[in-house]
């Protein structure tokens, strides 16, 4: 019998609850910080599209993989409509628009081999935890920075859970 991939057997979430959202106050600098890591480039938006996406690709070759990325999709999910409450808590409009700019499907990246898409996930899960760790330090919402480092584990999970799939690819 052949055993259990590991990738599947790791968790998608650090596994705390999410931290609720207290003591929000109108601030412009805290909604931009939030549209940035919403609804920017490398995202939760273009993160939880990515990985719907790679599901879909993946999934006829893949399935095993392809399920994983959609429940990592569905947890990226969950720290979009996190920040996006946290958005509209701090005074924004959670519309999809930062700086002038929406969110466009064409940050999706396509067409790669399946090895280097999950070394550019890896890449991006490390660039949204860089991200995160600037925004601890640049917002003064306790609340705000606690769900920020939920994100972080959620985030480092995933990372384990793409390098575990690298190595199974590795050794197939």
């Amino acid at each position: 019998m052949a055993e259990t991939p590991e990738f599947l057997t790791l968790p998608v979430s650090g596994g705390e609850e999410f931290p609720q959202l207290v003591d929000a106050t109108r601030s412009a600098s805290t909604v931009q910080i939030l549209k940035g890591l919403a609804y920017a480039k490398n995202s939760e938006m273009t993160a939880s599209t990515t990985y719907m996406h790679q599901d879909w690709e993946l999934y006829p070759n893949y399935p095993e993989i392809a399920n994983v990325l959609e429940q990592i999709a569905i947890t990226e999910m969950t720290h979009l409509d996190a920040l996006s409450n946290a958005i509209v808590a701090f005074g924004g409009n959670a519309d999809f628009i930062r700086d002038g700019e929406a969110w466009t499907a064409r940050w999706i990246p396509q067409g790669i081999s399946l090895p280097e898409t999950l070394r550019r996930n890896i890449d991006a899960e490390n660039e949204a935890i860089y991200n995160y760790e600037k925004a601890i330090a640049a917002v003064s919402n306790e609340s705000l920075k606690a769900i920020f480092r939920k994100i972080i584990s959620d985030e480092r999970a995933h990372i384990a859970i793409f390098n575990s799939m690298i190595e199974y690819l590795k050794n197939q």
